[in-house]
């Protein structure tokens, strides 16, 4: 479901509309919820707190006419460290690959720097745009037209949808001008996959997800997961993971009171796990002080955070 390994040989999968579709937008904006609710499939981590996204996902999306080969980017905004750069690169490479580009609009928020970024680095990007004003549900009185205006100023004249990413309704007629908005080909992965990423990598995606969920101010972007162990028998599968922190005092906060904190990160990380599993979930999670990771690039790519994938 989520592997890398494909139960059809290249020769036998189906042609349709066919290509990459990156989602561009600030962070916050929407971009993995719109991906999971179009994949029907909790893949790409989500959260409230910006730059939840590090790197490319990819989400497929398969039917009888069409594979759509959606990109979740990270959020666009001014790179701070080597690791806001590895993003950009990840960024960059996704508008590259892209045969089109969703660039999101947050319509719950008043057009801003991050905003004028988005707006510009996708109108100068080779593939079609389509702007897709998100949050309808949340704008204020006339938000939606402000923040589509304010975009369309950059874009020029580019097909608009205005939506709910929570909301699989919403975006019916987003997905069909995406779909057809693609070129004629051959299908690119297995018609029965979901994402390129390993199931271990998907893993790592949610439990950091939790830890998202469950703590606050800076700390959250002070962290990182690395899965160390995946083993499966017949009656569970047992994961060992790092959570990775810079100093020691985010490492007490972590762990909490008589381990409360860890204990708590740890329930709701198998909670989310099982969403990807039949099996039972073993989940063991260790705490460790990695000094300065973000701004480290060795560090960086043994994270596999460097941009390179």
């Amino acid at each position: 479901m989520t592997s890398k390994n494909v139960t059809n040989e290249p020769e036998n999968w189906p042609s349709g509309r066919t290509g990459y579709v990156a989602l561009l937008g600030r962070p916050n904006v929407g971009k993995s919820t719109m991906m999971n609710t179009l994949l029907d499939f909790h893949l790409a981590a989500v959260s409230q707190k910006p730059q939840t996204t590090r790197r490319n996902c990819l989400g497929i999306l398969t039917d009888e006419i069409s594979q759509i080969l959606f990109r979740d980017a990270p959020g666009v905004h001014v790179a701070q460290d080597e690791l806001d750069q590895a993003m950009d690169r990840c960024i960059q490479r996704a508008l590259e690959d892209a045969d089109l580009i969703v660039c999101i609009a947050d319509s719950s928020r008043k057009f801003g720097k991050e905003d004028r970024l988005v707006a510009r680095r996708a109108a100068q990007a080779e593939a079609p745009v389509i702007l897709a004003v998100n949050k309808v549900d949340a704008a204020g009185p006339g938000g939606v037209d402000a923040i589509q205006s304010a975009y369309l100023d950059v874009l020029g004249d580019v097909p608009v949808f205005r939506v709910c990413a929570r909301s699989a309704q919403s975006l019916e007629m987003l997905l069909g001008a995406i779909r057809y908005g693609l070129p004629e080909g051959p299908f690119l992965h297995d018609p029965e996959a979901l994402t390129d990423a390993y199931e271990r990598e998907v893993a790592g995606e949610l439990i950091r997800e939790a830890l998202m969920e469950a703590l606050h101010e800076e700390v959250p972007h002070a962290m990182a997961v690395t899965v160390d162990q995946w083993k499966e028998s017949d009656k569970a599968c047992r994961i060992t993971a790092t959570l990775h922190v810079e100093r020691e005092s985010q490492k007490g906060i972590v762990i909490g009171r008589g381990g409360s904190m860890l204990n708590a990160i740890r329930a709701a990380s198998v909670r989310k796990l099982r969403e990807i599993r039949d099996d039972n979930v073993r989940l063991k999670l260790y705490v460790r002080v990695t000094p300065d990771w973000r701004s480290r690039k060795h560090i960086l790519r043994d994270f596999g955070l460097d941009g390179s994938a």
